[in-house]
């Protein structure tokens, strides 16, 4: 099961890190290139942890609506803030899952791989940290893609959400690693 983290980095990345840390759980963090370029740091250290990190474009539009100049930028852009934290991914998520056949062109011009998910935690609304965590438990199986959020407003209720979720998933036999290739 692959745990993923949008929006990036953000205010609760460190403790996402660390409850991350505290149930040996791995996770792909796909950050927006103007917050990794604001705030390396956390980055960083889920780099030197483990983890991986890659592209969510540089500022978050939704890329289908983009011409191919200001397309390219985004890539191009969070690709080097990416790179510029150490990470040598290939691997982005186009904010809101939004791909169409311009955007497959461009990432895949650029060696770039989209990485969706399959399970939205819904975090991003705030239901409350037991229902993302009842969420993320009923909705887990093998191989799982789910999305969830370390940046774009307040994410404390995911934060809690991983503290209730992680154990009970550990206990279900699920390891937590991520994305391959990213």
């Amino acid at each position: 099961m692959y745990l993923t983290f949008d929006d990036g980095p953000g205010g609760a990345t460190a403790a996402i890190l660390d409850v991350l840390r505290a149930h040996d759980a791995k996770a792909t963090f796909f950050a927006v290139g103007k917050n990794l370029a604001a705030r390396p740091g956390p980055a960083r250290r889920a780099l030197a942890e483990g983890h991986a990190v890659a592209a969510h474009t540089w500022s978050h539009p939704n890329l289908t609506g983009l011409g191919p100049t200001a397309l390219a930028g985004e890539l191009d852009r969070s690709v080097a803030a990416v790179r510029d934290v150490g990470s040598d991914s290939r691997c982005l998520r186009p904010p809101y899952g939004a791909i169409d056949d311009p955007v497959r062109q461009a990432l895949r011009a650029r060696d770039l791989r989209p990485v969706l998910w399959n399970v939205d935690s819904s975090d991003w609304r705030r239901p409350g940290a037991r229902a993302t965590a009842d969420r993320l438990v009923r909705d887990a199986y093998p191989g799982a893609v789910v999305l969830l959020h370390d940046g774009g407003g307040d994410r404390s209720e995911t934060v809690a959400a991983l503290r209730i979720a992680l154990p009970e998933l550990r206990t279900e036999g699920y390891r937590l690693r991520p994305v391959p290739g990213c």
